[in-house]
């Protein structure tokens, strides 16, 4: 074997990996979209009465329990001001809160709100969570095309 022959080998033997590697990056990668929620709801509870408390629960779990599909819909309950009450932990509706995040329904807490109402996070019905500005969530989601509705307006 001449020395040519030998080298020509060796680096087609190093080489030949090399070059499935290659030819596996440039290929495309398969399409896979993650299924986006269709249809997003944020639900603003700033009331401080029960019964709207009650409505806007209800209204979440009707839009979650009609979805076709699990990842069709998207529920978000935003509590300020008073309605920070409804995800106290000890409020007389904490068990359906705790329902209805096992039914994928997100529960946040304004923390502008929590900080004027002196409410601490270890207050809140466990699985909720806190959002820096109920303002600026609401307009975070309406640039993201999500539908919000007023806890008074859905009774």
């Amino acid at each position: 074997m001449t020395r040519r022959s030998w080298i020509f080998r060796l680096s087609s033997l190093l080489l030949l990996p090399t070059a499935g590697l290659l030819a596996q990056a440039a290929a495309p990668a398969p399409a896979t979209t993650p299924n986006l929620p269709t249809q997003r709801v944020l639900i603003h509870v700033h009331s401080d009465k029960p019964e709207d408390w009650n409505a806007a629960v209800k209204k979440a779990n009707e839009l979650m329990s009609s979805a076709a599909k699990p990842y069709d819909t998207r529920v978000e309950i935003l509590a300020t001001g008073d309605g920070l009450k409804l995800i106290d932990k000890n409020n007389a509706l904490s068990s359906e809160v705790t329902q209805s995040i096992g039914k994928d329904v997100s529960f946040v807490a304004c923390h502008a709100s929590m900080r004027a109402n002196k409410v601490a996070d270890n207050q809140l019905t466990t699985g909720v969570g806190i959002v820096p500005s109920g303002g600026r969530e609401i307009a975070a989601r309406k640039a993201e095309g999500w539908t919000v509705l007023d806890d008074k307006s859905i009774k």
